[in-house]
């Protein structure tokens, strides 16, 4: 019976201690933040004292006068994630942005407003849809597109016109650059640069546009000392008004920019930047790779590339600066783990096949005290030559992380540091064998650790496609005829002595019983569940993730939908004919239709209050322990989430922020559940105080796992009453009649599901 002892708690209320407020480092409950790396970066611009770097990842700006660095992604307002182009546009005090996707964004710097202008990304058309380059001309954007010329009106902010089907007979022609000068546009085509007077009578028509310059390729413009520059076959011209003429500068290759800044000529090739000032004089900088480069107003040379975020060519000192938001190493990432105060996050992937390799090089990163820390081979040499980093676990009686590399083998970390690389050499672990003898790697897999300790991986392909890592050593396991192929991927233990893989060839999932001998393959048995009745009634073959809650209940994700199998411990037992999994029923109106129908389900990940956090290609949902509340969806409708193709999960089950992996990458959200404490010696309330403009959850955090919690008043009248979500509860400051509360100290207490612990606090609540 549930004892609480409240009531002694609200009549001394003396007694009662006053808790810490949120500590700084903490995010606040509710809040989002983005998770991305920006090593790489197309564009940069100038607008005042700052710089903004446009990447794959976003923007983010640099501050010239305190070199601050600030992030700008959907949680700040802007609508999209992969930028190509940001341009400034100094007399009307303006920028534009141009996502990947077509997707545009106009920010005004006087009024920190962005307008969002998605008709390009939402027009359908066949073929090839981009946005190449922008030009400014008196209130307008000119944008040389796929398709033809777009204008936008700066003032209207809003798209007014559009010219299309310019090439010969009206085909549909691609402008890579565009400029305007002397009442005509200049556009760069494949085939050379055609040109029109603004003053003809339809724009639409291809007729009033002829081609002024012919070329085999043509992807560069801008206008410098009232001239037209123009990159023609990899060679830069200048129109004088009647004739092409060569740039003296203009011999190079791969030529990445061409634009005029300041009142100088910026020109970026491959290997070299070359600067031409208004009275004709240049300066060439052996600065090599370069993607897009701008003066800063101290006069630097600030560039951004591929491999370092922003650099800057200083002209006091001759040093170059390296300037990059802290991040993880790339934007894809396989598996995530939290783990003493750390988040864990393998950077490889596998597709839904897991074929073929992907080659990829970002190895692993921690996400620890607020910063990202990027393993290398720098620091570690033992991962130099391993790619494809797709799972992690820690071993749940010692300190070690084990990272498997889908092509290397099993990597072994303790203390940050990597301590041992198993593979075929010195595990049971094999590698691929195929006619072609110099593909041979060795495909380890999914992992997981059973309740023993034991160490299970998937060994790809092998002749003995499971292995286990025991305090005795390797072993690997056969599994008969069972799958062809012995293709099997991410690993999942229950507290049975089975392992669960998913099949990789849509023959559902093996689950194998070591009878709790796991050195010993002779006592061991195996079989498939499938969608068959009576086999596991799965909603399909195709499984994409499994995931055990706290109450022993196996969830399952699948490309149809979820599934539940109650008691995994009935699967080898004889006795019980049926071990068929189940699905989740809701009433939707006056019908009864399956939760999440045939939704394709990535991911799902148990929070400490055994929430579920599912992850689908619509956005993701929160569910109640049961799976029959629904508690929250987002997707990039409603929320900054990047993408609504959520991958994959990882919670921090300190502070309760969930991280979401999508395809555009990594965006946290700080939720209401944690880890429940062993006692109440670490209760912190924030707000506290409360003050009038705060309208979110006040959060109660540390408490025990589960605890009771009630509020009341000074004079001790109930106020509201909750259950912890594992050790975090929230209030939304308002009474059982939905009123905000009055103006007062406020007596926060709780206590144990058996009342043998308990807990009172303070709060200052400002109306």
């Amino acid at each position: 019976m549930k004892r609480l002892i409240f009531l002694a708690i609200a009549l001394f209320p003396a007694l009662v201690q006053i808790t810490s407020a949120q500590s700084n480092k903490e995010p606040a409950p509710g809040t989002w933040r983005v998770h991305l790396p920006y090593q790489t970066n197309y564009c940069v611009e100038r607008v005042g004292n700052k710089l903004y770097c446009g990447s794959p990842s976003g923007l983010f700006t640099f501050n010239t006068d305190d070199n601050s660095i600030e992030r700008l992604s959907k949680h700040t307002g802007l609508s999209d994630v992969e930028v190509d182009i940001f341009r400034y546009y100094e007399s009307k005090k303006m920028s534009i942005v141009i996502y990947s996707n077509t997707n545009i964004d106009l920010l005004d710097h006087q009024t920190n407003e962005i307008i969002n202008i998605p008709d390009i990304l939402q027009k359908s058309m066949i073929g090839k849809k981009t946005v190449n380059s922008v030009f400014f001309f008196e209130n307008k954007a000119y944008l040389a597109c796929s398709f033809g010329v777009v204008v936008v009106d700066l003032d209207k902010k809003q798209i007014t016109e559009s010219y299309q089907n310019l090439g010969a007979n009206g085909a549909q022609l691609e402008f890579l650059s565009l400029v305007i000068n002397d009442n005509s546009i200049f556009a760069s085509a494949a085939d050379g640069i055609y040109r029109a007077s603004l003053n003809a009578p339809n724009l639409s028509d291809f007729k009033f546009w002829a081609k002024s310059k012919a070329s085999l390729y043509s992807n560069q413009s801008c206008v410098f000392k009232n001239q037209v520059y123009a990159v023609i076959d990899s060679t830069v011209k200048i129109y004088d008004g009647i004739s092409w003429i060569d740039w003296p500068q203009s011999n190079s290759t791969r030529i990445k920019t061409l634009k005029s800044s300041n009142n100088k000529l910026i020109f970026v090739a491959e290997e070299h930047i070359v600067i031409e000032n208004s009275d004709g004089t240049f300066s060439k900088k052996p600065l090599t790779f370069r993607n897009d480069a701008v003066i800063d107003e101290r006069g630097f040379l600030a560039m951004v590339d591929n491999l370092f975020g922003l650099t800057f060519e200083r002209t006091d000192n001759g040093n170059i600066d390296y300037y990059n938001p802290n991040g993880p190493a790339g934007k894809t990432f396989g598996k995530m783990l939290y783990y003493d105060k750390k988040l864990w996050v393998t950077g490889g992937y596998v597709n839904d096949v897991w074929s073929p390799l992907i080659y990829n090089n970002t190895k692993f990163s921690t996400f620890f005290d607020n910063t990202w820390f990027n393993y290398s081979k720098t620091d570690h040499p033992a991962i130099d030559n391993a790619k494809d980093f797709i799972d992690v676990k820690k071993n749940p009686y010692t300190n070690e992380i084990y990272l498997s590399s889908f092509g290397t083998g099993i990597f072994e970390v303790k203390n940050d540091i990597v301590t041992n690389v198993y593979d075929d050499k010195n595990s049971s672990l094999q590698r691929l064998q195929v006619a072609d003898p110099n593909y041979n790697p060795l495909l380890s897999g999914g992992m997981d650790f059973d309740i023993y300790g034991n160490l299970w991986v998937s060994n790809f392909g092998a002749s003995k496609p499971l292995s286990v890592k025991s305090k005795t050593g390797w072993t690997a396991f056969s599994i008969g005829t069972l799958l062809v192929g012995n293709e099997i991927g991410w690993v999942t233990c229950d507290d049975y002595n089975n392992v669960w893989a998913n099949t990789l060839k849509d023959k559902g999932i093996l689950v194998y019983n070591h009878a709790g001998t796991p050195n010993n393959p002779n006592d061991d048995t195996y079989k498939l569940l499938t969608k068959d009745a009576g086999q596991g009634a799965l909603p399909s073959n195709t499984v994409l993730c499994m995931s055990l809650d706290q109450r022993g209940e196996m969830w399952i994700g699948t490309n149809q939908g979820l599934a539940i199998l109650s008691n995994p411990g009935l699967i080898f037992n004889n006795k019980n004919s049926s071990f068929d999994a189940r699905q989740i029923i809701i009433q939707v109106g006056s019908n009864y239709e399956v939760f999440l129908g045939k939704e394709v389900i990535n991911c799902i990940k148990v929070d400490p209050a055994n929430r579920k956090w599912i992850g689908t290609r619509n956005g993701v949902h929160l569910v109640s322990p049961d799976g029959y509340t629904l508690l929250k969806t987002f997707t990039i409708s409603n929320s900054p989430l990047l993408s609504n193709n959520v991958i994959e999960i990882g919670i921090d089950e300190k502070t309760g922020e969930v991280f979401f992996g999508t395809e555009k990458g990594i965006i946290s959200y700080v939720a209401d559940a944690t880890k429940g404490a062993e006692t109440f010696n670490e209760v912190k309330i924030f707000p506290n105080p409360v003050r009038p403009e705060f309208t979110d959850n006040i959060t109660i955090r540390g408490l025990v796992n589960n605890a009771i919690v009630k509020i009341t008043d000074i004079s001790g009248n109930l106020v509201y009453e909750t259950t912890a979500n594992g050790g975090t509860a929230t209030w939304n400051g308002r009474n059982f009649s939905g009123k905000r509360a009055s103006t007062g100290v406020y007596l926060v207490m709780s206590a144990d599901e058996d009342g043998n612990q308990s807990y009172a606090g303070k709060l200052v609540f400002i109306h």
